[in-house]
């Protein structure tokens, strides 16, 4: 029916050398076979030499959160410091122009300052609620 009476070729017997021989190459075999195996699954476990989407999925789900927490303040605090750069010269020029209206132009500088302390609020209520 198509099936070979012949033995498969790991179970062959070396001319000559007996059956210790066919011990010893079956041993042989079989530890190519586990060391083969054995490679497999650590370039498996090592995905991140073929693939960087293993890399972000190995990361853990808390230091995303962290990191978008990190990003946030530091943005917020970025920003109102650009706010606070350009008002402040501004307030500083018209201050040269015109000196009695340099105290009621710092209502700007306090809503920049206003900017950075939210981001500082919002990130703690954040890293709380992790």
């Amino acid at each position: 029916s198509g099936r070979s009476s012949a033995p498969p070729p790991f179970l062959t017997c070396p001319s000559g050398s007996g059956a210790m021989g066919l011990v010893e190459e079956v041993a042989m075999q079989a530890v190519e076979h586990a060391s083969h195996h054995a490679k497999a699954a650590v370039e498996e476990t090592l995905c991140s030499k073929t693939s960087y989407l293993c890399v972000f999925e190995a990361i853990s789900p808390y230091m995303w959160s962290y990191m978008g927490i990190a990003i946030a303040l530091g943005v917020s605090v970025l920003g109102a410091a650009w706010g606070i750069f350009l008002t402040g010269s501004s307030i500083v020029g018209a201050g040269i122009k015109a000196p009695r209206i340099s105290s009621k132009n710092l209502v700007s500088i306090i809503f920049c300052e206003a900017v950075a302390i939210y981001g500082v609020i919002i990130a703690i209520i954040m890293a709380n609620k992790i």
